[in-house]
Order: structure tokens, then C-alpha cells, then sequence
């Protein structure tokens, strides 16, 4: 994973610069390259106590972007359509299995082969940092209905284990990734209006803001 080749993170984050990373599938070393990144850009403002929160938000956001790639890559395989009601729910319940079975890193080349990519980024300055997260694949309707009941629901819980006994998605992984980020944004007193996820033509675009300056 190459991150910014002309510049240093440090310099960028000294400079104000954005910070942009592009990835195809989950990795430890990716991981571990945003751990570092985080700890810096935090360290930078001086808010280090929120380096962790923000990794697992932005972790689980790129691997929902992961995931949406996957499950197109899995349907076309499967010769399933996707925008087709019916094809969509026997598909999400395939692909919940494929995926329990571990095998869903296979689709990593393919989605590189296919330019189905994720791409990650941060922009910072003293007021806030927003993080944009986007894969090149657009929600069809099913899935967008189901983020934003998560969205809704999520508003009305603390914990995401209480969240997950009575609210889990079981036909895809149980759903509970957007929820943790309400959860945690909620439990910094951030505003939930600070975390959108909305689709384009041909992109699915997540974001969170984090304000640096309290009003």
C-alpha cells in the first residue's frame, strides 16, 4: 500500500494537505499503515484519545466499501442481478454464507482487475477533520433502505451489543457496522448529522466530520 508517494504523511498533515489512500481489499498491513496515519494526524490537533474511535469508524467504513464491491463481483459470478428484487434477497443470503466460509479475500484480485476499488480520504485543518470514504459501486435500493433504517434506529442506542441482540441484520452479517459508528460518534457527543452515507451515479459515498473547535 503506497499512500501519497510525494509527500510524507507528516509533511501533508504539517501542510494541511488531504491525505488519500486507495485499497481493494482488507489487509493487516493497510491496517496498520492507518493506525499510523491516525495517531499523527490526532497527535497533530492534539485530540489522541480520539485515534482509536476514529480507526474503528473509518476501519469499519472501508470495509463496508470492501464488502459492497465483493457482493457485486459474488453476484456476477453467480449470474444474479442485482437490481432485481428477488436476485437480491437470495443473493445477500449466498453471499452471507461465502462470506462465514472466509473465502470472500478471493474476490481482492478480481476487484483490482475490475478497478473496483475503495478510496479513503481525510482532510483536516484547526476546525475539522472530515474523513470521505468511497467505492465505485452504487447502492441499489435494498441496501439503501437498509442503511438507513440502521441510521434510525441506531440513534436510539448506547451499546451496540444491546443494538446487535435485538436489532442484528441476519440476512447480511447482522448490519451492525453503521450502527457502531452512530454508537461511538454518540458517545463523543458528536452530532449524528455529522455522519452521512449517500449514493451517486456510480459511487456510494460515506462521510464523518469531526469538529475540532467546540461552538
Amino acid at each position: 500500500m503506497k499512500p501519497d508517494p510525494t509527500a510524507s504523511i507528516q509533511e501533508k498533515i504539517k501542510n494541511g494537505e488531504p491525505i488519500l489512500l486507495i485499497e481493494y481489499g482488507p489487509s493487516k498491513e493497510f491496517d496498520e499503515e492507518l493506525v499510523q496515519i491516525l495517531d499523527m494526524l490526532t497527535s497533530h490537533y492534539k485530540i489522541s484519545d480520539f485515534s482509536s474511535i476514529l480507526f474503528t469508524i473509518i476501519k469499519d467504513l472501508i470495509l463496508n466499501g470492501f464488502k459492497a464491491n465483493f457482493k457485486r463481483l459474488f453476484f456476477q459470478e453467480n449470474r444474479l442481478d442485482i437490481r432485481s428484487s428477488a436476485d437480491y434477497e437470495l443473493g445477500v443470503r449466498m453471499y452471507k454464507s461465502f462470506i462465514l466460509s472466509g473465502k470472500s479475500h478471493i474476490y481482492e484480485r478480481l476487484a483490482r482487475d475490475q478497478n473496483l476499488f475503495v478510496k479513503t480520504k481525510i482532510s483536516h485543518n484547526q476546525d475539522e477533520i472530515l474523513v470521505t470514504i468511497v467505492n465505485n459501486s452504487k447502492l441499489v435500493k435494498g441496501e439503501m433502505q437498509k442503511i438507513k433504517n440502521s441510521l434510525l434506529y441506531a440513534q436510539n442506542y448506547n451499546d451496540i451489543m444491546e443494538y446487535y441482540i435485538e436489532r442484528g441484520d441476519n440476512s447480511e452479517g447482522e448490519g451492525i457496522g453503521i450502527a457502531l459508528c452512530v454508537i461511538l460518534l454518540k458517545g463523543e457527543s458528536l452530532p449524528i448529522e455529522n455522519f452521512k452515507i449517500f449514493s451517486s451515479e456510480s459511487e456510494t459515498i460515506a462521510e464523518v466530520k469531526i469538529p475540532l473547535k467546540k461552538n
